[in-house]
């Protein structure tokens, strides 16, 4: 099982369009044991002054994968390097 952590905030149109882009690369990829945690930077004040200015985030074993604009492509790409190695 591979965990992504998806830092977002309510009422972000980035984060709605980046869980689609996840989504679509995990489909792509046909891998179904991923699972999308979400944590909502608004309910912890450390979150949200780390990642306010930077959400969406996605980050898998402490390290982000991508930040801001998260795209398919770069999704998709990790995530098959990731699954080569193991």
């Amino acid at each position: 099982m591979i965990e992504l952590e998806y830092y977002t905030r309510k009422n972000c149109e980035l984060c709605d369009n980046g869980r689609e882009q996840i989504k679509l690369a995990l489909s792509e990829l046909r891998f179904n044991r991923v699972k999308l945690i979400p944590i909502d930077i608004d309910e912890d004040d450390a979150l949200q002054e780390e990642y306010m200015v930077r959400v969406p985030v996605l980050k898998h074993e402490g390290e982000v994968v991508q930040e801001g604009l998260i795209d398919f492509v770069q999704v998709y790409d990790y995530l098959k390097e990731y699954l080569g190695k193991r």
